[in-house]
């Protein structure tokens, strides 16, 4: 019993540590797979779920010994506390500074040589969490970026994905796109995002929000960019 307790413990800091290193060790050179894109958006989600978990435990319903202007007064206190913390541990992790970037496979549709055109998606999907009463991850209005819910399984989920439904339309030359073609297995989309925190007083919700940044058709092999957008 006893080495068994101490396997789970061990197991539980080596959890918490490896967690920490995926934010603290990040290097913004380096481009993330989608699994370690779900690991970092996992790692700040629970950081800011157990800031919520305290929250709701300092947050108890009035008791019969506080008067209301007590309880009003507590609530607020709470409540500034909890934006505080969220706040703190937003700069802590240099989320505020921080910039991240994925790969996100590209499948070539079709070319249209008389308009030297091809039509472009994805298949990578990115496991995020999906929308709770506490917290909800959520992406700004944008036209590359999207966040899809949906039940599989018998449970919930939620996947970060480009918006490639109507296709994305790239602009090219022939040989360029036979270039391409050819290396097909290594042509990935190369987004980068950043994360931004906010509180929702009247949902009493956390809003861990993705803000895509840049888009960019690449060949993952000798980092040469076809394409790339500013994100707005």
């Amino acid at each position: 019993m006893k080495c068994s307790t101490l396997f789970v413990l061990f197991a539980m800091f080596s959890s918490f540590l490896f967690s920490q290193s995926i934010l603290e060790t990040h290097d913004p050179a380096k481009t993330l797979t989608a699994e370690k894109c779900y690991d970092v958006i996992k790692t700040v989600w629970d950081g800011l779920m157990k800031l919520s978990d305290e929250y709701q435990i300092e947050a108890a319903d009035k008791n019969e010994f506080e008067s209301t202007a007590e309880y009003n007064t507590r609530i607020q206190k709470c409540k500034d506390n909890h934006i505080n913390k969220i706040r703190k541990f937003f700069s802590d992790n240099k989320l505020n500074s921080r910039e991240y970037s994925v790969w996100m496979k590209a499948e070539l549709v079709k070319y249209d040589a008389d308009n030297q055109t091809y039509s472009i998606k994805s298949p990578t999907q990115i496991l995020t969490q999906p929308k709770k009463n506490a917290i909800a991850v959520t992406v700004p209005s944008n036209k590359y970026l999207t966040i899809t819910e949906k039940n599989s399984g018998g449970y919930r989920r939620a996947f970060l994905h480009l918006n490639t439904n109507p296709e994305f339309t790239w602009f090219v030359n022939k040989q360029t796109a036979q270039e391409a073609k050819n290396n097909e297995q290594n042509i990935f989309f190369k987004l980068s995002f950043t994360f931004d925190i906010s509180f929702n007083e009247t949902e009493h919700q956390i809003v861990l929000q993705i803000v895509p940044k840049k888009l960019s058709l690449m060949n993952q092999g000798d980092n040469f960019t076809f394409w790339s957008e500013d994100i707005h």
